[in-house]
């Protein structure tokens, strides 16, 4: 396991004049389970006591009775009273507590704790200007509403007040649902060209189809017995009390001759096997089977493909995509944990940073997208190497990598152009999506997006690193590509996300306003993970196209791609450095790096914590049918049809139970469902964390990292405790 950062990994300011005089922060050892005692410490008369317990999936509340067993209770004060907060780390992980006024002020900060069951105590004078409190490497997760004197606090997401979109209004879409009662679906495919007829991936374990009449009552192929059982972990860091979990089944491709063959190609997570490292979670499976009928699958007639050994339960990516080259694209997450650097990965090129299997294409095969061959086999592999794939005679370097430095790719899918679109889902700040081109690498964990990513210091981005990988093999200077779209998990004061779920470009012609885009979305804008407040995300190349170009219809790359030589473009610094071009904007940090305060904690200043002008165009889809144009659901996935229409596939629970799950069409406003949030009491919140976090995407029900959520989004713990969202997560 790799040591957690230090107190150090977030400078505290070097002199306290900017905060009250009366603060004063004790650190004391506690027994496990309780609040260290303050015996012998001479506190004001008439303090405030407020006690709550610190985890990445948010701040519990303990006391006074009133906020207890909340999650990110709200906070209500007196203005001029003299309050003490000791908060406990129930987790290990690295908490600080932040009070900030309603304009991003920092108004009190307190040092890391990083010790499971210590305690830290926060004594303060109550203002007029608090307005949040928030822990700086969770501020996603870990963030509550402060209201003095009866005032009210930042809205926030999740909460009965209207939600600070970071996020253009975008049109009007309705949601026609065509199929639920499923638990949690995953991912969706159609058999060539029948229309009448859909399959869908459900977490649970079951394929099942659905045609105009809703779900077929027998699934197409149940695989939950093959599959290791949801919601139980293995390993160093597993949490007996988690539910959240980012396994079962992931995917399902139908091989494009589906009709003539009755191929088809499922992804599931399976248990520990003989070639499974100890202490490490389960396998990641890629097997084919053949169809009876197009209503039945022979269960019998697996054959299985690949195995991906997983240290971690989470970052496992998602569905696959046959390209328009007729190879399979099987995109797989970097391990799980938090920062790319903890059991199972290993050690790379970059010094800055410890770890890790992104920025590896030797060692292993996880972080990355693999193209493969199912129709021919090689000497010691039940599938064919294509013969241009990436790497493919060099001396280092897996075959089987189309393109790495990826954290969890959950969610791909190729347009009618031939360009290659994969969510990647974030850590600590941001969710991005990626043009996917031959032998590109996207970054992680030397950067997350477009800006640079520390193992020390995950929620503060560090001001320089490299823009391109060494100068030789398997890498010969290849620069790190920046992705299309990019957000923060922060916006204002407000959670834009958790987890990034990847989409598909909508093609079908029916609803004007989206042909041509790009539509994803994100797990859930809720802080704690436990509320379905998913969002949908349409995204449109920049009129003047820029150089955002992916590879062309036979997976080559295109020389807008990649820079003559191997070297990076007159784009990027030529000495390995990031520019200020690539960082954030107007008003940031200093270089154009945007700081913890920044994107953490919605402190934008005058500027922006994204390169929205390097970006695509990013709208929020308005949903007919609901009271405020939100999507009361978890976004779980997309599908599409041959058609081009889009699917959203979504849930009302955070964790893989109950029968919520559904599958929505897109179409023109008038034609959609009334949507409706869950009853209270229905929905199940999470993870433990309350996030999945990634997704999933992320990462975000409760990514113990959770930085993560859920799709990847995650969990610095193998535990189950999970965003980019949520997938990641």
């Amino acid at each position: 396991m790799s040591e957690q950062p230090d107190e150090r990994s977030i400078p505290v300011p070097p002199s306290s004049d900017s905060y009250p005089s009366r603060r004063r922060v004790l650190q004391a050892a506690a027994a496990a389970g309780g609040v260290a005692a303050l015996g012998g410490v001479g506190l004001a008369q008439e303090t405030e006591t407020i006690e709550l317990g610190g985890e990445t999936s948010g701040w519990q509340g303990v006391a006074p009775d009133d906020i207890e067993g909340e999650t990110n209770p709200t906070l209500e004060l007196e203005e001029g009273t003299t309050y003490e907060v000791t908060w406990e780390n129930l987790d290990g992980l690295p908490h600080n507590f932040v009070i900030e006024s309603e304009d991003g002020e920092e108004l009190e900060r307190t040092e890391l704790l990083s010790v499971e069951g210590e305690t830290q105590t926060l004594e303060f004078e109550a203002t007029s200007e608090m307005a949040t409190y928030y822990c700086v490497p969770h501020s996603a997760t870990m963030r509550g509403d402060i209201s003095v004197g009866g005032g009210g606090g930042a809205t926030q997401a999740g909460s009965d007040g209207e939600r600070q979109s970071f996020f253009d209004e975008g049109p009007e879409i309705g949601l026609q649902t065509v199929a639920e009662g499923m638990t949690a679906p995953t991912d969706m495919a159609v058999a060539g060209e029948e229309q009448d007829r859909y399959y869908v991936a459900d977490q649970t374990g079951e394929l099942w189809v659905v045609t105009d009449e809703g779900l077929q009552d027998e699934p197409f192929l149940d695989v939950s017995d093959r599959m290791v059982e949801l919601g139980t972990f293995q390993g160093e860091y597993a949490d007996p009390e988690s539910e959240y979990d980012e396994r079962g089944l992931l995917g399902v491709e139908f091989h494009p001759e589906f009709a003539e063959n009755g191929r088809f190609f499922v992804h599931y997570s399976a248990p520990p096997n003989g070639e499974t490292p100890n202490g490490w979670s389960h396998v990641e499976v890629v097997s084919e089977f053949q169809a009876e009928d197009t209503s039945r699958a022979d269960p019998e007639s697996e054959r299985v493909l690949m195995e991906f050994q997983k240290p971690q339960y989470n970052h496992d990516a998602g569905p696959m995509a046959f390209g328009p080259d007729g190879y399979l694209y099987v995109p797989m997450g970097d391990g799980g944990g938090a920062n790319d650097d903890m059991l199972g990965h290993v050690d790379d090129w970059y010094d800055g940073n410890a770890g890790g299997n992104g920025q590896d294409v030797s060692e292993n095969l996880l972080g990355g997208i693999h193209r493969i061959d199912v129709d021919s086999e090689g000497e010691d592999r039940p599938y064919g190497i294509p013969d241009d794939n990436p790497l493919v005679g060099e001396e280092d370097g897996l075959d089987e990598y189309y393109a790495w430095g990826m954290r969890n790719p959950f969610g791909i899918t190729f347009d009618s152009d031939g360009r290659l679109f994969s969510s990647d889902a974030g850590q600590n700040l941001f969710e991005e999506v990626n043009l996917v081109e031959a032998g590109g690498n996207y970054g992680w964990n030397v950067k997350e997006g477009t800006h640079c990513f520390s193992t020390d210091s995950p929620s503060e981005p560090p001001e320089d690193c490299p823009d391109a990988a060494p100068d030789e093999p398997p890498y010969d200077g290849q620069e790190l590509q920046d992705p299309i779209v990019e957000y923060p998990h922060v916006y204002g004061e407000q959670t834009v996300g958790i987890t990034v779920i990847g989409g598909h470009v909508y093609e079908a012609g029916d609803v004007g306003d989206l042909e041509g885009k790009y539509v994803f979305g994100d797990w859930t804008a809720d802080p704690a993970r436990q509320s379905p407040d998913g969002t949908l995300i349409a995204a449109s190349e920049p009129d003047d196209g820029g150089d955002r170009v992916a590879g062309d219809a036979d997976g080559n790359v295109t020389d807008a791609m990649n820079a003559t030589d191997g070297n990076a473009t007159d784009e990027n610094a030529t000495d390995g450095n990031a520019t200020d071009e690539m960082n954030a904007t107007d008003g940031n940090a200093t270089d154009g790096n945007a700081t913890a305060a920044d994107a953490g904690s919605g402190g934008q200043a005058d500027g922006e914590v994204v390169p929205r002008d390097e970006l695509w165009d990013m709208e929020e889809l308005q949903v007919a049918g609901t009271e405020d144009g939100s999507f009361p659901y978890f976004v779980r996935q997309f599908g599409q049809d041959a058609d081009g229409n889009v699917y959203v596939l979504a849930n009302q629970v955070g964790v893989p139970e109950g029968d919520t799950g559904a599958v929505m069409q897109i179409v023109p406003p008038g034609e959609g469902d009334s949507l409706s949030p869950p009853e209270e009491g229905d929905v199940g919140g999470g993870d433990g964390e309350g996030n999945e976090t990634d997704g999933g995407a992320n990462e975000t029900a409760n990514q113990t990292e959770i930085e993560d959520e859920g799709f990847g989004n995650e969990s610095e713990n193998e535990s189950g405790n999970a965003s980019n969202a949520a997938a990641d997560g």
